[in-house]
C-alpha cells in the first residue's frame, strides 16, 4: 500500500481558492434573489394606491372594491352607475296618491351629521316613475326632443345660465347638458325641477336653495328623454363636485 501522501503547500493554496470561489458564487445567488424579491415588491407597492393591499385592484379601477356599481329602471329603461361605497346615501321616494315609491337618488353629506352637499337624482320628462316634474318650470309646451327640454331648463326662472345647452355623451348615447345657478327659491321641492316625497333622515336633501348649483344632463333612449340632475351646495368642497362628475360620466345603459 503506498503511503499517504500531504498536499504540497501550493495544493493547499490552490483548493482553498476554489472553495472560497464557490461560496462566494453562493452568496452571490442569494444576494441577487432577495434583491429581486425586494424589487418586485417596490413595484407592487409603486402600482398600487396607498394603504391598498397587495394583490387588490386599485380605487378607480374597474374592480375597485371601494366603488360600487348600481342599476336602476326610468320608464322601462334600465341603466347603471359607479358610485363611491363610503359616503355616499342610496335614498328613495315615499309613495304617494299620485306616484309610487322607488329609488330616486344617490347623496352625500360632508358637512354636519345630517343634510347633504350633494345629491344626483333620475327621472323622465314628462312623466318620471317617481317624481313628478315643476308645472312652473316644465310645463308644456316643451317640444319633444331632447334639445326642446335643455331649452327650457337653460331659461328656467330664477336662475342663471352658467353653461349650455351643450352638446355632450352619456353612455356612449348623445346628450344635452345645462348648467345653472340658483338665484331666486322659484322651484318645488326637493330637486327644483322636480318633486317627490322625500325620505326624512341621512344624508337627506329636503330643498334645492338660493346659491345651489343646478347640472342637468337629457338623452333620449328610444322615445324616452331622461333627465339626470344634480345639485351641489356651496359647502360641496374637496373634490365632491369631480366625484358628482365621475359618478355621471360612468352611466351605461343596458
Amino acid at each position: 500500500m503506498s503511503p499517504v501522501r500531504d498536499e504540497a503547500p501550493d495544493e493547499r493554496r490552490v483548493s482553498a481558492r476554489v472553495a472560497l470561489a464557490a461560496a462566494a458564487v453562493v452568496v452571490a445567488v442569494v444576494v441577487l434573489m432577495g434583491v429581486v424579491v425586494t424589487s418586485g415588491d417596490d413595484a407592487d407597492r409603486q402600482s398600487r394606491p396607498a394603504g391598498a393591499p397587495p394583490s387588490q385592484p386599485g380605487v378607480g379601477s374597474s374592480e375597485d372594491p371601494l366603488v360600487a356599481r348600481h342599476a336602476v329602471t326610468e320608464q322601462g329603461v334600465r341603466f347603471s352607475f359607479r358610485v363611491p361605497t363610503v359616503g355616499w346615501e342610496r335614498f328613495s321616494s315615499i309613495s304617494t296618491d299620485k306616484s309610487a315609491g322607488g329609488r330616486i337618488s344617490v347623496n352625500k353629506s360632508i358637512v354636519g351629521p345630517q343634510g347633504a352637499e350633494a345629491i344626483i337624482f333620475w327621472t323622465s320628462f314628462p312623466d318620471g316613475d317617481y317624481a313628478d316634474p315643476c308645472a312652473g318650470l316644465l310645463s308644456p309646451p316643451v317640444g319633444p326632443s331632447a334639445a326642446d327640454l335643455a331649452a327650457a331648463v337653460s331659461t328656467a326662472p330664477g336662475t342663471k345660465l352658467v353653461t349650455g345647452p351643450s352638446n355632450v355623451t352619456l353612455g356612449g348615447r348623445s346628450a344635452k347638458h345645462v348648467a345653472l345657478a340658483v338665484r331666486e327659491k322659484v322651484g318645488c321641492d326637493p330637486g327644483f325641477f322636480y318633486t317627490w316625497r322625500d325620505v326624512n333622515g341621512g344624508a337627506l336633501w329636503p330643498t334645492t336653495g338660493v346659491g345651489d348649483t343646478i347640472r342637468v344632463w337629457i338623452v333620449d333612449v328610444d322615445g324616452t328623454r331622461l333627465f339626470i340632475e344634480a345639485e351641489t351646495t356651496k359647502q360641496a368642497v374637496g373634490g365632491l363636485a369631480q366625484e358628482v362628475q365621475q359618478i355621471v360620466e360612468s352611466i351605461r345603459f343596458e
